[in-house]
């Protein structure tokens, strides 16, 4: 039964062409196009985690909750593409309809504006009353597309459905494969090895969650410098030679690797249209009244980009660090379900923050504020990791996994980084060129050299 159940759930590795790798899960007898929802009462069906005995019940994730609350009526989903076009509209919309209700009224006579003032006080509460209608319609259509959060269980709000995203994804795949093919590297080369291998085994590892086989998990290792990855809703990854070339190990391509599986899990792409849907609606009315009541056209655009400033920076931005934060925070439970040295998640961010001050004591551009940016800082994220730490490793431990090394490698990093706060660079470089050896500094942690391109995480 056993063997069975494993063959059931099993996740096998093909190579679409020889520049290419992909992951594809099979689910024997069931299709792989179901949504999630159908492979979640599969995996119920059969009536037990596939994680081994005796660490059956401690080794797992969180819980996994239904996608959906139950609702009266089933609710409509908007088209992705029809948004695309739908948002700036609207948005034009709501500017001249402010802008023609301020020309109408400095064109109105004095004394009929005295009576439409005062129809208005007549009529307030009829007014009011309407404005409170409108108001619980649109919380209704909010509550009724209020889903819970694969694995984590947070309520967000969604407007799309994964399945929707797909056909936008693949052609987004197609344009940077477009842009990048011709840099894809050889399924034979040690980094796409690299990569598939630790892929496999995050896969493996957590083929309990239904999430993973309504995705067609793909990988492109791509010959650039630029430091970058990036996962799409259906699955595919993209990696970069330049953040491939930061890696010391296995252990830290697979935070990585699990940091973008956890997004494609969460369904982070999806949400985060949602959330800028909702933003857009609830600024259409503060637009028209900008645009109404500003007196000229010039200061009404700088008003309108001073509004459009704080909803980036007090909800656009922290929102989409939210979700980095969880998906770092997902990644770090995945990986350790595979056996990786979860404390490696912590190192890597850590000697990315080295780097990054390195760069900054050089005169060369750091990376952004971290309220200005989409993502948390290096030192946050690593902050974040350290203290999940403990309830990683005893996931780690209970899913029977080899005991980890006695040397911590967040040790060199906290080292360097406290030598960092005490010590100019160039004081670092003297003692590098007269070949002492400094304390502070592991002699087997290697700081890699970034090229010219522009960092991005």
């Amino acid at each position: 039964m056993k063997m069975l159940l494993c063959r059931l759930t099993r996740c096998k590795l093909i190579l679409r062409s020889s520049r290419e790798q992909f992951w594809s899960h099979t689910l024997y007898g069931y299709s792989e196009t179901r949504t999630a929802t159908s492979v979640e009462s599969v995996v119920r069906a059969l009536g037990r985690r596939l994680c081994p005995p005796p660490a059956q019940q401690q080794c797992q994730m969180a819980t996994l909750h239904s996608w959906r609350n139950i609702h009266t009526t089933r609710p409509r989903y908007v088209n992705p593409i029809l948004l695309f076009v739908v948002r700036p509209i609207s948005k034009v919309l709501a500017v001249l309809v402010g802008r023609g209700f301020r020309k109408w009224w400095q064109a109105l006579p004095k004394k009929r504006k005295e009576v439409l003032i005062q129809h208005l006080i007549r009529n307030k509460l009829r007014y009011l009353g309407g404005s409170a209608v409108l108001g619980c319609a649109g919380y209704t259509y909010y509550e009724s597309h209020v889903t819970t959060t694969p694995v984590t269980g947070r309520r967000r709000f969604m407007i799309f459905t994964p399945d929707q995203l797909f056909t936008v994804a693949h052609h987004t795949y197609q344009m940077e494969m477009a842009q990048y093919g011709h840099l894809l590297m050889p399924q034979t080369h040690p980094m796409v090895e690299q990569v598939r291998r630790v892929g496999n085994q995050i896969l493996q590892a957590n083929n309990d969650i239904p999430q993973l086989y309504t995705k067609s998990w793909t990988v492109a290792v791509i010959d650039d410098p630029l430091v970058n990855c990036f996962v799409l809703p259906s699955g595919q990854m993209v990696m970069f030679r330049g953040m491939m070339e930061l890696f010391d190990n296995d252990d830290q391509v697979a935070v990585v690797l699990a940091h973008e599986m956890s997004h494609a899990i969460l369904e982070h792409t999806a949400e985060q249209l949602s959330h800028g849907y909702l933003l857009d609606i609830l600024i259409l009315l503060p637009l028209a009244v900008i645009w109404a009541f500003i007196p000229s056209d010039g200061l009404a655009i700088v008003t309108h980009w001073f509004l459009n400033q704080v909803v980036q920076i007090l909800l656009q931005l922290p929102y989409s660090r939210t979700l980095e934060m969880e998906a770092d925070s997902v990644g770090l439970q995945i990986s350790a379900r595979a056996c990786y040295d979860v404390r490696e998640s912590s190192a890597f961010w850590g000697k990315m923050s080295v780097m990054d001050q390195l760069r900054q004591e050089q005169g060369k551009r750091g990376e952004e504020p971290a309220w200005l940016s989409t993502h948390p800082s290096h030192n946050e994220r690593q902050d974040m990791l350290n203290s999940l730490m403990s309830e990683a490793l005893t996931l780690r431990d209970s899913c029977q996994c080899p005991r980890l090394k006695q040397r911590d490698p967040r040790h060199s990093i906290w080292m360097l980084q406290k030598g960092l706060t005490q010590s100019s660079i160039k004081e670092i470089k003297h003692e590098e060129s007269q070949g002492t050896s400094n304390n502070m500094i592991s002699t087997d942690f290697k700081i890699p050299v970034l090229s010219t391109e522009t960092a991005t995480r």
